[in-house]
């Protein structure tokens, strides 16, 4: 079992936020295939819009991912793998250096995170 999954089991805090959370993590599965299946159709079609995806659909999309998996790692007090064996270094540093632009932070400001420790609440 993976870190992220037994974040996310019936044991986990997400059991205890009650039955419409875990209600809601059932479409998570259903949302990612969905999700893999317009990046496959976006990489394949020409340079233009990509698979019709707005710039405030990916947004609002990245936005709640992003919070989503930030309340879980901080509830689980550990790292959780993000992404899967597919995302390539470079799509993956494509977002990373996309994230530290859009709130206006530096290599040095990431070194400071990526050098604090972990401690359990």
């Amino acid at each position: 079992m993976s870190r992220s999954e037994h974040v996310l089991d019936a044991a986990g805090p997400v059991a205890a936020a009650g039955p419409v959370a875990a209600a809601e993590l059932a479409d998570v599965a259903e949302l990612a295939s969905h999700l893999e299946r317009l990046a496959a159709r976006a990489r394949a079609l020409p340079p233009e819009p990509a698979a019709g995806v707005t710039e405030q659909d990916l947004r609002r999309l990245l936005s709640a991912a992003i919070r989503l998996y930030a309340a879980v790692s901080e509830q689980a007090a550990q790292d959780i793998v993000p992404i899967d064996a597919e995302v390539s270094t470079t799509d993956a540093v494509v977002l990373a250096c996309a994230l530290l632009k859009a709130r206006d932070l530096n290599p040095f400001d990431l070194a400071l995170w990526f050098s604090r420790s972990r401690t359990a609440g």
